[in-house]
């Protein structure tokens, strides 16, 4: 985090050095889009030439990333408000843009980069709207308080011709304005005036993976490391074995004795004292794979990411049991989710405030509002709708449906059941006919020819 005291005049230099500052982190953001996209160490790794040089890697990085990522967005967040508050404005403005999508994308890239940056603005039909930033290329700056408010933050996009870097585009925004610069040869140039915006705050966004703005996959990147080298050299033993070197004991052999081995595969005259062996590698195959096992526990350990391959996860094991066994996963992705919420909460402040400026939307308080997430995770509904039974009449119908995984509005679905909306109507005795149905066998058919008494 990049902090200056609160009433820090903002020059050329403060912004020229905020820069410079998010620049010296470029190389650990590349390293890990690299180990996340399938660049690891190994492919680098030089050997003599004589030897085997197999580069292999398993891609852990990215099955953490995307376990955590679609087990948390899988589903779309809802948010819920103190009854009779009205966000349909505000929900308006995020279904307009698919903001699930958005949402999606920054919680991958936050589980990558262990941070991640929101820039919202305004369109040309005057309508709040949000985009994800490279964090490469944007940096916001808080203030030295406890509270560490936004100060400003700062967007900058290289323009180049061809491969050559002509200058940069510098935005900046604060609490009340946002400004145009041309960055050029170290010097700072301001493009047109001030532009006031009605945000109320700061119009970007920094959503935290978690404290220390560590990637999902950072603390175990030396076990990846490990896992690459032992399969890849596990391969390179295989070759070499191929290729051992054929050793003669207390015999000669000629050129043309070589040529017929290679041609026909066959050795003869063999003096009594001779021996042919090759010279080879012993390799105790349990070994390596008891040392493999045991990095790829660790990376699962320490990563908090269930190894859904495990035999743990075989069988069928009560709802309980499977919770029981994602515990550490758990409490990993709930920590996660507190981060990613408190992100959410502060674009929904700066959407309500400009649409309250819009004359379209109340202030609604922050403490008002929720951001559920619905984790993606296969669900028991036979059980869950056991317990919704047991707890009839002590929790509210709306919060027990809500818990089955095929209910979307809860709320909906509660208020059809009351009205009888949701029924199906059981057929009359008529209406059996009219389909052609078989009556039942108690049922006594009228006939039309019986004496009326």
């Amino acid at each position: 985090m990049y902090t200056l005291k609160k009433d820090t005049p903002i020059t050329a230099q403060v912004i020229l050095d905020v820069i410079a500052y998010n620049e010296t982190l470029k190389p650990r953001y590349d390293k890990l889009e690299g180990y996340y996209i399938g660049q690891h160490a190994i492919l680098n790794r030089e050997k003599v030439d004589a030897l085997s040089n197999n580069k292999v890697l398993i891609n852990h990085p990215k099955y953490i990333v995307d376990t955590n990522f679609g087990y948390l967005m899988g589903n779309p967040v809802e948010y819920q408000v103190t009854e009779g508050l009205d966000i349909q404005p505000l929900l308006d403005q995020y279904k307009k843009q698919t903001i699930n999508e958005l949402d999606s994308e920054i919680v991958k890239d936050t589980g990558i980069f262990g941070l991640q940056y929101e820039y919202v603005y305004v369109n040309e039909d005057a309508e709040p709207r949000s985009a994800e930033i490279d964090n490469r290329n944007a940096v916001l700056v808080h203030d030295t308080t406890l509270e560490h408010k936004k100060l400003f933050g700062i967007i900058y996009r290289p323009v180049k011709k061809g491969e050559t870097l002509e200058y940069y585009d510098v935005v900046y925004c604060d609490v009340k304005v946002t400004r145009e610069y041309k960055l050029k040869n170290g010097e700072l140039s301001q493009k047109g005036k001030d532009t006031p915006h009605q945000f109320g705050d700061v119009p970007m966004i920094c959503y935290k993976n978690n404290p220390d703005y560590l990637g999902d996959f950072e603390p175990v990147i030396s076990l990846v490391d490990a896992v690459n080298i032992l399969t890849s050299d596990r391969l390179n033993d295989k070759e070499q074995l191929v290729d051992a070197i054929l050793c003669l004991i207390n015999m000669d052999f000629t050129d043309e004795q070589v040529e017929q081995l290679k041609r026909y595969r066959v050795l003869a005259n063999i003096p009594p004292d001779g021996d042919v062996k090759y010279l080879i590698k012993t390799l105790n195959e349990a070994d390596i794979e008891i040392l493999k096992k045991s990095l790829v526990e660790d990376i699962h350990k320490i990563a908090m990411v269930p190894n859904m391959s495990d035999n743990n996860f075989i069988g069928n094991s009560s709802g309980v049991a499977i919770r029981y066994k994602l515990l550490a996963f758990e409490q990993s992705i709930q920590n996660k989710e507190r981060w990613i919420e408190k992100g959410l909460m502060e674009r929904f402040k700066l959407y309500n405030h400009f649409l309250n400026v819009s004359s379209k939307m109340d202030i609604i308080p922050i403490e008002d509002v929720d951001a559920v997430f619905k984790h993606n995770l296969p669900s028991n509904d036979f059980e869950i709708s056991q317990m919704i039974n047991n707890l009839d009449g002590f929790v509210d119908k709306e919060t027990l449906v809500s818990q089955l995984s095929f209910i979307k509005d809860a709320k909906e679905v509660v208020e059809m059941a009351e009205t009888g909306e949701g029924e199906t109507p059981k057929p009359s005795y008529d209406d059996s006919y009219a389909n052609n149905e078989m009556p039942d066998a108690n049922t006594v058919i009228p006939n039309e020819n019986a004496d009326i008494e």
